[in-house]
């Protein structure tokens, strides 16, 4: 299986170390999987283009946002591992340390209402890209800091959220409902199509990654509820990121 062929050499042909770092670039690196979201933030707080991560299909600005005391970098990353991917090795490679990450999941459970938050703790591993940076297995868990950071910001906010297993898949048109069953089986809460490969990337190259979710839909019956999906994260501009700086300051302080 091509999946079995993972090797632990740091040195690849292309690497993000091509790249030159940022003078004064923040440590702290939030993505947020929400373009509604991300122009609020630009709108409210301004932000200065600090560089751009080159795609053929376009450049992504990354921006310097000074927000709750701190300064942070502000992206708006593609969705699917491999794009996020991109993104994280990118600011690696200009300074960035501290990776925080928010978006949309579908949840698996109808008890878990829409627009609710979700801490991954573990993701199941049916993406390609993490097995490029870990070897082979099922799953991969959360470094368990990072996971704490999040939970202690959420809880000094007093937002509410639930802690649990995600499905990161590839294929959202292929989310089966056998396949939602088994994965409930596995315990996971939620779907979506970046935690894995992005906690596998922070693991291989030894940076702070944290990532929590809001509900816009739900897989669990034969029939897709879209729920609150198609309006993009409006609503949740504010929660998602205070949670996301606090998160970013704690994982900064611990170092």
């Amino acid at each position: 299986m091509l999946c079995n062929e993972f090797d632990p050499n740091p040195v690849a042909i292309i690497n993000p170390s091509h790249q030159e770092p940022i003078p004064d670039f923040p440590a702290i690196c939030v993505g947020i999987f929400s373009k509604t979201i991300v122009d609020e933030l630009l709108e409210k707080y301004s932000g200065e283009v600090l560089g751009y991560s080159k795609f053929c299909t376009g450049w992504v600005p990354i921006y310097r946002v000074h927000a709750f005391e701190t300064d942070v970098a502000l992206f708006l990353p593609h969705v699917g591992a491999p794009a996020a991917a991109g993104f994280a090795e990118d600011i690696w490679a200009w300074g960035g340390r501290h990776f925080v990450f928010c978006g949309a999941a579908g949840t698996l459970r109808r008890d878990i209402a829409h627009g609710h938050l979700i801490v991954p703790t573990a993701a199941i591993r049916d993406e390609g890209l993490s097995y490029h940076y870990l070897p082979p297995a099922d799953e991969i868990e959360l470094q368990p800091r990072c996971v704490k950071a999040c939970r202690e910001a959420l809880d000094s906010l007093h937002y509410p959220y639930i802690e649990g297993k995600t499905w990161t898949t590839d294929a959202f048109f292929r989310e089966t409902e056998k396949k939602a069953q088994r994965r409930r089986e596995q315990g996971c809460v939620s779907v979506e199509m970046e935690c894995a490969g992005l906690a596998a990337v922070a693991q291989f190259r030894n940076v702070d990654f944290a990532q929590f979710f809001y509900v816009t839909d739900t897989l669990d019956g034969p029939e897709w509820d879209e729920g609150i999906l198609p309006q993009g994260g409006a609503g949740l501009t504010d929660i998602c990121f205070r949670a996301a700086v606090e998160t970013g300051k704690r994982l900064a302080a611990r170092t």
